[in-house]
């Protein structure tokens, strides 16, 4: 997850001072002095910079948090990423900017402690987050592209090597989950209740809804219009961290993200699916189950609150009573499908 405003975080102050040391070294390795500008983006799993260089464009360096992807994951992550931006004909996606010696991610040893860290920069595209009254002419735009990404993955063969993380209902509700339990940052004991009903209902809606190869496949995974960035008539789309094997469906949710308690929603809703269906068809009995995966959503993002306590977006939707909000927005649901 991640986010295109500028800003530092109030969290974990000392670790931020070390990483941003940190990406200094790694600008070197892609011959910008580390004597750049540098200015963090808010902290939500990865640790993300723009650099302005003396001279040239600005470029944006993300540092996977030590301890998370794999190389083989990362490597492809960027794989998809290279192969849409060679299937589309006009840019949908950030560049990659390899370094000095050709790699397009690079280790850096973070000492101390010793820490294997890895980085990737991306051309700095402009643009800004959907402003929240403009959605309802964004979310047509939105399902056509999240249609074009789907088309490309179905499409596309990866290489052999290819390993990113899938998103079923083990690994997200179930005894796996990527992101831990979604009750760990759930302390009021009637809300936990209300959402342990809500957790059963969808995993058994998920279970019958299956994973066949027409609902199923290589996604983004974290669509929230915080990963993208519109600019005049164009958008671009960032962030393929959490990009998986999951539902086509779960994109769609992830472009809710916060947004689910709207009073038009379902506007919304109907405004994405007209824009998907005209690049690739979606059934009705896959329209039906929507509201399914808008709650699986936002019990995820409780497991999220849990497992990344020291970000800022975990902090804000903790203080904001993230759960209570859940428990409002699922009662349409659970009396639907209850």
């Amino acid at each position: 997850m991640s986010h295109p405003g500028v800003a530092t975080s109030r969290l974990d102050g000392g670790r931020i001072e070390d990483m941003a040391r940190l990406a200094r070294r790694a600008a070197g390795r892609y011959g910008i002095s580390p004597g750049c500008r540098l200015r963090q983006y808010p902290l939500t799993e990865n640790w993300t910079f723009r650099i302005e260089p003396p001279s040239g464009d600005p470029v944006v360096l993300r540092i996977y948090r030590p301890g998370g992807r794999p190389p083989a994951e990362i490597s492809s992550e960027l794989a998809w990423m290279s192969a849409i931006r060679a299937d589309e004909q006009e840019p949908l996606l950030p560049a990659i900017i390899p370094a000095l010696d050709g790699c397009q991610l690079v280790e850096i040893v973070r000492d101390p402690p010793l820490e294997r860290c890895f980085c990737v920069m991306f051309d700095c595209v402009p643009g800004s987050e959907p402003a929240a009254d403009e959605l309802a002419a964004w979310f047509p735009r939105l399902g056509a592209i999240t249609a074009r990404l789907h088309r490309q993955a179905r499409a596309w063969t990866p290489p052999s090597w290819f390993q990113r993380p899938r998103w079923d209902v083990a690994t997200t509700l179930g005894e796996r989950p990527h992101w831990g339990p979604w009750h760990a940052s759930v302390t009021d004991a009637a809300e936990r209740r209300q959402l342990q009903h809500l957790a059963d209902v969808v995993t058994g809606r998920l279970a019958r809804f299956g994973t066949g190869s027409a609902r199923f496949g290589l996604v983004h995974a974290d669509l929230r219009l915080a990963n993208l960035l519109v600019h005049r008539d164009s958008v671009a789309v960032i962030d393929f961290d959490d990009c998986g094997f999951s539902w086509y469906l779960y994109d769609l949710a992830c472009a809710l993200t916060f947004n689910e308690g709207r009073a038009d929603v379902d506007d919304l809703v109907a405004a994405w699916v007209q824009g998907y269906r005209q690049v690739e068809p979606l059934s009705r009995d896959d329209e039906a189950e929507i509201a399914t995966f808008l709650m699986l959503r936002r019990l995820m993002l409780s497991a999220y609150i849990g497992l990344r306590p020291d970000t800022e977006l975990a902090a804000e939707l903790h203080q904001a009573r993230f759960s209570s909000e859940t428990c409002q927005i699922a009662e349409p649901y659970l009396k639907r499908f209850s």
